[in-house]
C-alpha cells in the first residue's frame, strides 16, 4: 500500500513514520478506519490498538481527589494502547480535532510486530518515548509554575510544528485550562504565567489558541540552563536496545500537520 507524501511527512518522527513501507503496509491494512469528530471518545473497545492516520487526541484522567490531569497528546502516527490506558486506572481519549484513526486488534498488531523488525524497533522506540516524557513531566513539575509552563509550551511547539497562522507563527490549539492540566498547577497560576509571556511579546493569547511569536524568548523563559533542564537533556532519545531511525542519529522533527483535519478544533 502506498501512501501519499504529504502523509507520509505527517507522520515523520513518529511510529507510522518509522516503519518501512512493507511494515507499514501490514500494519494499515489491519483492523477498520474510522472517523472521530472533535471531542468524540477515541478509545471504547478493550484488546485495541489504535493508530492515528491524522488529527491528534488527548488522553486525560481524574484523580481521587476529583482534578482532572492531561496526561498525554497524541498526534498522527502515533499508536494509541487502550489496554496500556486501562491499566492507568480509567483514562479517557478524546479527539482533539477531526481525526482519522485505524482500529487494529492487538493481537493482530502484536503478529505484525513479530514479523517485521522495523515495526517492533518502531514501536519500543515509542515506548520508550513515552517513558521519557513522563520523567521529563515529573522533573518539570519540581520546577516554579513559570518555568513548567514554558516547558509544556515548547513540548507543545514540536508536536503542533505544522500548525501555523498566516504570519507563520506556531499556534497550539489548546484552551489555558487544559496548559493547566499538563502543566499540573492552578488554572490561576498558569494565567498569570501566559499573561506575563504574552505581556512580555513572547506569546499571543486567544480563545483555544496561544500563538507563539518569540521562540527564543520562550525557551530563554523555560530555564533551559537551569540544572532541572540539564537533567532533562540527559534522557536518552531512543531506546537504548534499539538501532536509531536512519540519516539523522535521532528521531526526525514532525512535518507539518494536514491543516485540514486539524482546523476543526
Amino acid at each position: 500500500m502506498s501512501r501519499s507524501r504529504p502523509e507520509l511527512q505527517r507522520w515523520a518522527g513518529r511510529f507510522l513514520g518509522d516503519l518501512d513501507p512493507q511494515a507499514r503496509a501490514a500494519v494499515l491494512s489491519l483492523g477498520r478506519g474510522d472517523a472521530i469528530a472533535a471531542g468524540g471518545p477515541v478509545v471504547n473497545v478493550a484488546g485495541q490498538v489504535v493508530v492515528l492516520l491524522s488529527g491528534w487526541v488527548k488522553v486525560t484522567a481524574s484523580a481521587e481527589t476529583g482534578r482532572s490531569f492531561m496526561l498525554a497528546i497524541h498526534h498522527a502516527g502515533e499508536v494509541v494502547d487502550v489496554d496500556a490506558l486501562a491499566a492507568q486506572g480509567g483514562a479517557q481519549v478524546t479527539a482533539g480535532a477531526l481525526t482519522l484513526t485505524r482500529r487494529i486488534p492487538a493481537a493482530g498488531f502484536a503478529e505484525v510486530l513479530a514479523a517485521h523488525p522495523s515495526a517492533r524497533e518502531a514501536h519500543c522506540r515509542a515506548q520508550c518515548a513515552l517513558l521519557r516524557d513522563a520523567t521529563r513531566q515529573w522533573i518539570t513539575g519540581l520546577a516554579p509554575v513559570a518555568v513548567r509552563v514554558a516547558r509544556t509550551l515548547l513540548k507543545l511547539c514540536r508536536g503542533f510544528g505544522g500548525r501555523r497562522d498566516t504570519a507563520g507563527r506556531v499556534v497550539i490549539p489548546l484552551s489555558q485550562p487544559e496548559i493547566a492540566q499538563l502543566a499540573d498547577a492552578s488554572l490561576p497560576a498558569v494565567h498569570r504565567a501566559l499573561t506575563g509571556l504574552q505581556d512580555t511579546g513572547v506569546l499571543t493569547l486567544r480563545r483555544r489558541a496561544i500563538g507563539v511569536v518569540n521562540l527564543p524568548a520562550l525557551v530563554a523563559a523555560a530555564g533551559t540552563g537551569a540544572p532541572l533542564a540539564a537533567h532533562e537533556a540527559e534522557l536518552p532519545d531512543y531506546c537504548p536496545g534499539c538501532p536509531r531511525p536512519p540519516a539523522s542519529g535521532g528521531r526526525a522533527t514532525p512535518a507539518p500537520l494536514d491543516r485540514g483535519t486539524e482546523e476543526a478544533v
